[in-house]
């Protein structure tokens, strides 16, 4: 049988994986310090709500737009209203989550064998996503000093002539770094000189950890160039299962409007976006605000306990971030970050990323999620520092 090169991509498993499986086959316990899914995590929800909001009789009458209700649409101009932005219910598009927001958007803007730009360290999601559009990555770089920092030079460096478009994530996952205006401004220059488009992945936008002057909350109501903002329920309301997300387009006049009409053929060609969901979407956000805030205060009370317990001595430090769900751990270079990982959850039952999963350019990273329930994440923080700081000690 002859399938398609654009899913042949590798599919064997890394040790990692093998080691998880292997343990979780055995029924030894697993202390998972990767969980992204917030509806896993033990957050209340208001399920009386959210189940209202989407039982509306409106749910049963089918009237298809290829942007999405405009009930919808105005219940997303009213959300960036409330930041003192504003947009035009006609330049917003629903999409069935972020996913398909890039992959329409790769659509309109790419050919065959193109290419876009990604930050590294990134998601990992973009080779997956680029390739079954038939287009490829290249990486511009994030670095490291006393806090991340987007490095310009890479990025007008990472530039070629396949180059379509430039992918930024406001904040970043997982470093948690916000744009900054002066970077912004900078970059949007280089795409408009260039001809090039912005898309702006903004999902964990509404999890900042405070003090954020110079950052750039939204990219949404800017036209130096065209640029394309996402967010959507997953993150913002932790509703994944929603499957609700949407681009706002924006830019000079003649170039946004003929990227909205492209844009609209495909949204048409699919209508993906369910009903109910859009419907009770006025509804979702305000049970949402709820869960965002049980969120916020988890991740900050567990990296306040993380920053706390590495201040009392430890061989690993924590790198800043100004946001996100994740924290980046600086361990020591006596073994590489997979063998760190491996040994973790081979010894002690914990399970956390090497930074190789999110493409770091160097070696020496862990992460791990703070949405974690505060017990388990104290215990297991605890375990993994004291296996770092042994095994780093007999080592000497």
């Amino acid at each position: 049988m002859n399938f398609s090169r654009r899913t042949d991509w590798h599919r064997d498993l890394n040790r990692l994986t093998e080691a998880l499986a292997g343990r979780r086959n055995l029924g030894k316990p697993v202390a998972d310090l990767t969980v992204s899914n917030p509806t896993e995590c033990g957050f209340q929800y208001p399920a009386e709500r959210i189940l209202k909001a989407i039982s509306a009789p409106d749910s049963l009458h089918y009237s298809p737009d290829p942007k999405g209700l405009l009930s919808a649409r105005e219940a997303i101009t009213r959300f960036y209203r409330e930041q003192n932005v504003v947009v035009d219910p006609s330049d917003i598009f629903i999409t069935s989550g972020s996913s398909e927001s890039y992959a329409n958007l790769f659509r309109i803007l790419c050919n065959a064998n193109d290419s876009v730009l990604v930050p590294a360290p990134s998601y990992p999601l973009f080779d997956y996503l680029a390739r079954i559009s038939d287009i490829r990555t290249e990486s511009y770089e994030l670095s490291y000093d006393h806090g991340w920092h987007l490095d310009l030079n890479s990025l007008r460096n990472a530039i070629t002539t396949t180059t379509r478009a430039i992918i930024l994530i406001n904040p970043h996952n997982p470093t948690g770094m916000f744009l900054k205006h002066g970077d912004f401004a900078k970059i949007q220059a280089i795409a408009a000189e260039r001809d090039l488009s912005l898309i702006v992945d903004e999902v964990f936008s509404a999890y900042g950890t405070g003090g954020q002057s110079g950052h750039v909350a939204t990219t949404a109501g800017t036209n130096g160039c065209l640029t394309f903002t996402l967010n959507g329920l997953s993150k913002l309301c932790a509703l994944p299962q929603m499957k609700l997300g949407w681009i706002v387009a924006g830019g000079p006049g003649e170039t946004v409007r003929e990227a909205a009409e492209r844009l609209e053929i495909v949204s048409d060609t699919f209508l993906s976006a369910n009903t109910p969901v859009q419907s009770g979407l006025v509804e979702l956000f305000r049970a949402g605000e709820g869960v965002r805030s049980q969120i916020i205060g988890r991740c900050a009370a567990n990296r306040e306990f993380l920053a706390s317990r590495l201040a009392g001595g430890s061989v690993c430090s924590l790198l800043e971030s100004e946001g996100g769900w994740n924290a980046i751990l600086k361990v020591p270079a006596t073994k590489s970050e997979e063998a760190w990982a491996l040994e973790l959850l081979e010894r002690e039952g914990v399970f956390v990323y090497p930074g190789y999963f999110f493409d770091f350019t160097s070696e020496g990273f862990l992460v791990v999620s703070l949405l974690v329930e505060p017990a388990e994440f104290r215990r297991s923080i605890e375990v993994l520092l004291t296996c770092i700081d042994k095994t780093t000690s007999q080592n000497l």
